[in-house]
């Protein structure tokens, strides 16, 4: 993004090298929401916090987010995001799409999303990219995304109500999005082997538990058992983030009723 740089009272997030270099045959795609934005616990989004710029095919609504920040639907595509949130709100801002990539995605569905990046500090961990680097839970907007040609000063509205197509036809007003809320929880990617507990530790009247293959998009809990087929949440259990280059440690209170342990994503 340019650093306090304004165009026409607008923030530019851009897709190319800059945007003086940019193609006239370019697009921009224009959003904000009025706010205040929400997490699923009700809070107001942070400063920081993720906007996605998506794109489904023609008569579909985008499928959603899987935890390492990819679309669930391999049809569907995360075009652009970036940590645009402050004040609560997603600030006045503009993606430059290129020719090329405009034109193979002509006449689909275009929406935005917010997303749910936060960290167990409760820090969004923004975009890498252009993508979310995690997604705990997402949430689609309600309002057209505003497409205009680069080199044009008025924009041409996108048609649609909950998503926007990809046309080019010609409006009078804005379109103005509602107030996000990030309530849907991010999918596990498919291909995703699951945690493996390596070792166990009885300790001071706690259990702890050696974790291998997790990774940073996820965090992770112990769900516990008196017998091998009963497994229900520990309430008890630590919730720890994943950690792709080493095992981590997850510990629990020890008791009669918890001899049986599981390691799964905290949610």
């Amino acid at each position: 993004m340019m650093r306090n740089a304004k165009i026409s009272s607008m923030t530019v997030l851009v897709l190319c090298a800059a945007f003086a270099y940019g193609s006239a045959r370019d697009k921009l795609a224009r959003f904000s929401t009025p706010g205040p934005d929400r997490y699923a616990d009700g809070s107001i989004v942070r400063d920081g916090e993720c906007y996605a710029l998506v794109w489904s095919p023609t008569g579909t609504t985008f499928s959603g987010f899987n935890a390492d920040g990819t679309p669930v639907s391999s049809r569907d595509r995360v075009v652009l995001a970036g940590a645009l949130a402050q004040d609560g709100k997603c600030r006045d801002a503009v993606f430059q799409i290129p020719a090329a990539e405009y034109e193979a995605l002509k006449g689909g569905e275009w929406a935005v999303c917010l997303v749910d990046t936060r960290n167990l500090a409760g820090v969004p961990t923004g975009t890498r990219n252009g993508k979310p680097v995690r997604v705990n839970r997402w949430g689609i907007i309600s309002g057209g995304v505003n497409i205009t040609n680069a080199n044009s000063t008025k924009p041409r509205l996108a048609t649609g109500g909950t998503r926007s197509v990809a046309s080019e036809t010609t409006g009078g007003t804005r379109s103005v999005a509602s107030v996000a809320r990030a309530t849907n929880l991010s999918a596990v990617p498919q291909n995703l082997l699951p945690p493996q507990i390596t070792a166990i530790e009885l300790t001071d009247g706690e259990v702890w538990l050696a974790v291998d293959g997790t990774v940073p998009y996820l965090d992770y809990t112990i769900i516990s058992s008196e017998t091998p087929n009963d497994f229900k949440p520990d309430y008890f259990s630590e919730v720890v983030e994943g950690d792709g280059r080493s095992e981590i440690a997850i510990g629990t209170i020890q008791s009669a009723k918890r001899r049986f342990f599981k390691v799964k994503r905290a949610e």
